[in-house]
């Protein structure tokens, strides 16, 4: 048992450095489609919260609807699911629009599960890779009594490139993880107050329609 760990010691710090670039790589793929669906969902809330609250006041449902359905960005998404089932009773509309809430986030949330993995364990795998270059040193210096300190040092040396290298790996991916995690709680809170819009020019009183937007049409034409 104790020769097969040491063989693996002997020849297993080069495939701990390939895993490590292996891992960026990966972390660098999820990183870029990432920063790509994060883009595509930039909106301008308040001038989209401003716009749809006028159109629904002048009682342009379908105008509102359009403008919705225009964006890709869930916030948008989110209203398009709303003013779609807004002839429904309230508590209909609300549970579809959290509904599409739900499926937002899940979207959101893709793939950045591999960056907090890597962010947490990648300083691990570079850990391991300088103990295995640390055994290895010692093994040499075994074999090599005549070299002396200066085979160890050099062989520790290169066992701690495993190390930084985990760690080069894992930093950038915390810092990834924690902004799109930010981003995600920022654009469910935009969410919630899209939610809240939308809902405030629902009626309880009137299943089928807008009675206040359509009170106002009316007052218009005459």
């Amino acid at each position: 048992m104790t020769e097969r760990l040491l063989s693996l010691a002997t020849h297993g710090g080069d495939a701990i450095l390939y895993l490590l670039v292996g891992i960026s790589l990966l972390s660098l793929a999820v990183v870029l489609e990432r920063m790509f669906t994060y883009g595509r969902n930039r909106i301008d809330l308040p001038s989209f919260s401003t716009e749809l609250a006028e159109r629904l006041n002048r009682g342009e449902l379908a105008s509102a609807l359009a403008m919705a359905r225009a964006s890709r960005a869930a916030e948008a998404q989110v209203a398009s699911e709303g003013l779609s089932n807004f002839a429904r009773r309230p508590i209909v509309a609300a549970e579809l629009m959290d509904s599409m809430r739900l499926r937002q986030q899940q979207r959101l949330d893709q793939r950045l599960g591999i960056l907090g993995t890597v962010g947490s364990n990648a300083p691990f795998v570079g850990l391991l890779g300088t103990v295995l270059g640390i055994i290895k040193a010692f093994h040499d210096l075994s074999s090599n009594v005549q070299g002396g300190p200066s085979v160890v040092m050099s062989g520790i040396a290169e066992a701690l490139v495993a190390t930084a290298v985990g760690l080069v790996v894992a930093i950038p991916a915390v810092v990834f993880f924690n902004y799109f995690k930010g981003r995600q709680r920022q654009i469910m809170g935009n969410i919630g107050q899209v939610q809240k819009l939308l809902l405030a020019f629902r009626s309880d009183g009137d299943p089928t329609g807008w009675p206040a937007a359509s009170a106002t049409a009316g007052k218009e034409g005459a």
